[in-house]
């Protein structure tokens, strides 16, 4: 399919792939994340509610330490800068539109000065207990400094798309342009 560069997102695209379904995407209700215990400390779950709301159903450990805070409820949108919510949202709602999968690799800067480099893979689920599309996302930073820390006040400031792979699942792939 595509390479991943961090083991845990392989592991959420194995998890993925296994998961049973009645067409090309896998049902939210059997998705269960306790069963790739790897992934949950860097899980994010988005509930793709309108355009102009993204909420965070779920985020992990390791997402809430990165960001600061727990996002968990609040709208994804309202962390992007104004000039990027549109394509923000464009390229959020890309993986279920056209069901497929996407691999962003970003630059991430910290309050700190800090600079890290994240994969992230967002694959979509059929919502069988809502009306909301659901996609799952796996964000780990990708060659850390082991010994760096993040320190407790530290935010993200500003985030720069290094790269973006879609990952044809059997529906084609979106012509998403950012």
């Amino acid at each position: 399919m595509i390479e991943l560069y961090h083991p845990k997102s392989q592991a959420l695209l194995d998890h993925w792939l296994s998961l049973p379904r009645e067409g090309v995407l896998p049902l939210r209700s059997s998705f269960f994340p306790e069963k790739v215990p790897q992934i949950l400390p860097s899980l994010i779950i988005y509930e793709m509610v309108a355009k102009d709301f993204i909420r965070f159903r779920l985020a992990g450990t390791a997402v809430r330490e990165r960001m600061g805070f727990d996002p968990t409820g609040e709208n994804y949108l309202n962390y992007v800068a104004d000039e990027r919510k549109e394509k923000a949202s464009q390229s959020f709602f890309s993986v279920v539109d056209q069901p497929c999968g996407m691999r962003v690799i970003s630059n991430h800067g910290m309050s700190t000065g800090r600079k890290m480099f994240l994969e992230v893979l967002m694959m979509p689920l059929e919502n069988d207990m809502s009306p909301n599309p659901i996609v799952l996302c796996q964000s780990n930073e990708i060659k850390p400094i082991e010994e760096e820390q993040i320190s407790d006040n530290a935010r993200v400031e500003n985030i720069t798309i290094v790269r973006r792979d879609f990952i044809d699942i059997g529906a084609g792939i979106s012509d998403f342009k950012d």
